[in-house]
């Protein structure tokens, strides 16, 4: 058996640093040309290269091909994720006011987005990992909570990472080159029909009105069909093509929708941190009282309150709430503790800003 001296040791460990240090400085000058194309191209290159390089280089080398394809995978995996754009799901179909909250929320950062047909299928989708983040709608100034949205946050596991609001205002759409004493058929959804009754009553007496599950279909509907008008969003208006025939006939102008990005990581952006909790409580005189105390005496505001029936228990109740503060902060975490004790279930949905 051979021994290797200790000053041969030391040279042979000095070189193994250098050449591990040139590994490592080779490795990130290849991520670094990887990260100059663009996402799909680089896909394409390194799946159209990546068989001939590892098959070449192991003839070559007289290394094993199965190795050499794992660790290119390896390096070429790093650097498909540090340029893979973000991905976000929102309610659709395209042209939606959920896809303008989405817009107002991820454009400025080149996110990839992918219109979802239900509430349930986003949040199915950010927990599938299939977006980073999903975009719906909370409440509506007007109307109310979205229920759905409640339920969801109630059963899901992610998070609420951000918040937008959106004005909701409401067009009158057509093909184009229609007039208005033309129109026999208005469609919309259900929610923004009542929402301009007064111009529906006042200026569309004899018209029939049909109702379809969303302004952005209504609207993509009625540019293909004569005669026939839609009542949806300006962007809807744009994306397929229609012609705004009046603008903003909804019935109250200080209409509001709050929309809700759902996530793993909150958003760094925004403005003003609030945090959303839903909570059960025992069914005794006084427990939402003593429940909300901890927050009173704290001075810790709270800006929304309700109930919401629990599903497949009948006639018992959850609350969602939101209140000022974040959870990182020590009064929030004081009062959050004595809340916990006071109540039979807490969950706790999120700590986020909202993008103005």
């Amino acid at each position: 058996m051979g021994y290797m001296n200790m000053s041969n040791g030391k040279v042979y460990e000095k070189e193994l640093m250098r050449i591990d240090t040139e590994i490592v400085e080779l490795i990130l000058k290849r991520i670094e040309v990887l990260k100059q194309f663009d996402y799909n191209r680089l896909k394409y290159v390194l799946t159209s290269r990546r068989k001939d390089t590892v098959e070449s280089l192991a003839e070559k080398y007289g290394i094993s091909r199965d190795m050499l394809l794992h660790i290119f995978s390896y390096i070429d995996g790093i650097a498909i994720e540090s340029i893979k754009p973000l991905t976000v799901g929102f309610l659709g179909p395209r042209g939606s006011f959920t896809e303008e909250a989405t817009l107002k929320m991820f454009n400025d950062q080149g996110a990839l987005l992918t219109a979802y047909p239900s509430i349930y299928d986003i949040f199915r989708a950010v927990e599938n990992r299939e977006v980073e983040y999903g975009v719906v709608p909370l409440e509506n100034s007007l109307e109310g909570s979205v229920g759905e949205t409640l339920d969801m946050l109630a059963q899901s596991s992610v998070k609420i990472c951000g918040e937008t609001e959106v004005r909701i205002s409401h067009n009158f759409i057509v093909k184009p080159g229609t007039r208005l004493e033309d129109i026999k058929i208005v469609l919309s959804h259900p929610m923004a029909l009542a929402q301009c009754r007064n111009f529906i009553y006042t200026k569309l007496k004899n018209v029939k009105i049909e109702t379809r599950s969303s302004t952005a279909e209504a609207v993509k509907e009625c540019v293909e069909r004569e005669n026939v008008a839609a009542i949806g969003s300006e962007l809807a208006a744009r994306i397929y093509g229609g012609e705004i025939l009046v603008r903003g006939i909804e019935d109250h102008k200080e209409n509001y929708t709050r929309f809700i990005a759902i996530g793993n990581k909150p958003l760094d952006k925004g403005v003003d941190v609030k945090t959303s909790v839903i909570f059960t409580l025992r069914d005794v005189p006084g427990a939402l009282y003593k429940a909300l105390e901890p927050f009173a005496i704290r001075g810790i505001n709270l800006t929304k309150i309700e109930s919401r029936p629990i599903k497949n228990r009948p006639w018992e109740y959850m609350f969602f709430m939101d209140f000022n503060g974040s959870i990182e902060d020590s009064k929030i975490r004081d009062a959050l503790e004595e809340f916990i004790a006071r109540t039979t279930s807490v969950k706790i949905l999120g700590s986020y800003k909202k993008i103005p």
